[in-house]
């Protein structure tokens, strides 16, 4: 029997301070940054629910029961200061991976019939936690910028305009390519972090802006001297590179996404 899923989103705010108390001020600020200040967050959370289509009413869970034990779920959290409103966090830093485990820690497995399999948490614009039974990722978002023109060596304009397009333009065209990376763990005890925030600010910086940003990607880069630089090569490229450097540091990248456009969107995993 086919197995459906449903999804059931929800937002909340809190305020929070990130920081260690057995650690001194300059320590705290090392590890968090700003947010070892107090600050605000917005959140969305999506949980993913999956099931068999009851024959009596046509639903896997119905949302009427879902609904107030979601509005439950986030009561705590909603409009609370952390780590000050719930003594859950007195041990815990409240970052957006611990936030996530809370929130599946304390919702039923199963409502009617239907299993959590995934829960999905966004802190404001660039930081998302996935979390399923097995595994948990964080992501990080980044933008940056890169010319590149689709054509093969072997072909002349007219063959590599029949193939690509208007992608194959001899000037070649850009884009603010939007890309997330994803690293596989738990949540280290101290910071709370699967992996600090600064730490992959810094790899990406170094190892994907100052190769790629505002570069022409078939001139200026040799990782492209005999490869296409279409996006899912530039994908898998930006993976190979970052899972390398980030196993290094003692990381796991578990998935790369690219956005090149509105409409285009390319994704390399482990």
């Amino acid at each position: 029997m086919p197995v459906v899923s449903l999804s059931r989103r929800a937002a909340f705010s809190l305020g929070r301070r990130l920081f260690q108390p057995d650690w001194n001020d300059e320590r705290n600020r090392a590890a968090f940054g700003r947010d070892f200040g107090p600050h605000g967050a917005n959140y969305a959370l999506e949980l993913v629910f999956s099931g068999h289509i009851s024959p009596e009413d046509g639903m896997i869970v119905n949302i009427a029961d879902l609904k107030p034990l979601i509005s439950q779920l986030i009561a705590p959290l909603d409009g609370a200061f952390l780590p000050d409103s719930l003594a859950e966090f007195a041990s815990v830093r409240p970052t957006a991976e611990n936030l996530a485990l809370f929130l599946w820690r304390h919702f039923p497995s199963t409502v009617a019939g239907a299993t959590l399999t995934e829960l999905h948490l966004e802190e404001g614009a660039r930081v998302r936690v996935d979390k399923t039974s097995r595994t948990m990722i964080v992501s990080r978002s980044f933008e940056f910028a890169a010319a590149h023109r689709l054509a093969l060596s072997d072909l002349d304009d007219a063959g590599n305009m029949a193939r690509f397009g208007i992608c194959s333009n001899r000037a070649g065209h850009g884009h603010n390519f939007n890309l997330s990376v994803g690293v596989e763990g738990t949540p280290d005890a101290q910071t709370g972090f699967i992996i600090p925030p600064h730490v992959l600010d810094k790899v990406v910086e170094e190892e994907v802006f100052a190769r790629f940003d505002h570069k022409h990607l078939n001139e200026d880069c040799p990782e492209f001297r005999d490869l296409v630089p279409t996006s899912e090569n530039l994908a898998l490229v930006i993976f190979g590179i970052l899972g390398e450097r980030l196993e290094r540091e003692g990381f796991r990248l578990a998935r790369v996404h690219l956005q090149e456009t509105a409409k285009n969107g390319f994704e390399v995993t482990r």
